[in-house]
């Protein structure tokens, strides 16, 4: 009886919310893990790598856009459970001589017309674009890399704004 508890108790941990997620398009997302998070970027195909003692993942998306991702609005922060949102933040260098006034004009220009993502200087002078995405009431997963792909197509449009 003992080994038989044993061997259920095994196989439970390998079918756990703990264990790694596959990408299933039809999953409902109730709160995002980690394992949501980079099974989607795998059927995406981007590389990611974890930030070590930072929280984040480090990505580098198929048109080799580099961003950061994040689980944010989490139950327990220090674990990452039960996790309602998830921030992906990509940064951009200005061409040189590019006045202030036309990366302002290129921000306020891609925040009027693009809908996925919002463009802005942040408080250390970066220029960063930052998509949210929430799982209250749960979110399908497909939905999920839908909405990161998003992204993915709103950077490559924001950097025509910047540096066209």
């Amino acid at each position: 009886m003992k080994a038989f508890l044993a061997a259920a108790t095994v196989a439970l941990a390998f079918t756990s919310p703990i264990a790694a997620q596959s990408y299933d398009p039809d999953r409902r997302i109730e709160t995002f893990t980690r394992a949501d998070l980079k099974a989607v970027l795998d059927k995406i195909e981007a590389s990611y790598e974890e930030g070590g003692e930072r929280r984040n993942i480090e990505i580098v998306f198929a048109n080799t856009l580099k961003a950061d991702a994040l689980l944010m609005a989490c139950e327990d922060e220090d674990t990452e459970s039960e996790c309602f949102g998830t921030s992906i933040l990509a940064t951009f260098s200005p061409s040189e001589g590019t006045s202030d006034t036309a990366i302002m004009e290129a921000i306020n220009e891609f925040n009027l017309r693009q809908h996925f993502g919002r463009a802005y200087i942040d408080p250390e002078g970066t220029i960063s674009l930052r998509m949210y995405i929430i799982s209250d009431g749960g979110i399908l997963m497909e939905n999920y890399a839908l909405q990161i792909g998003l992204f993915v197509s709103a950077a490559e449009r924001f950097a025509g704004y910047l540096y066209d």
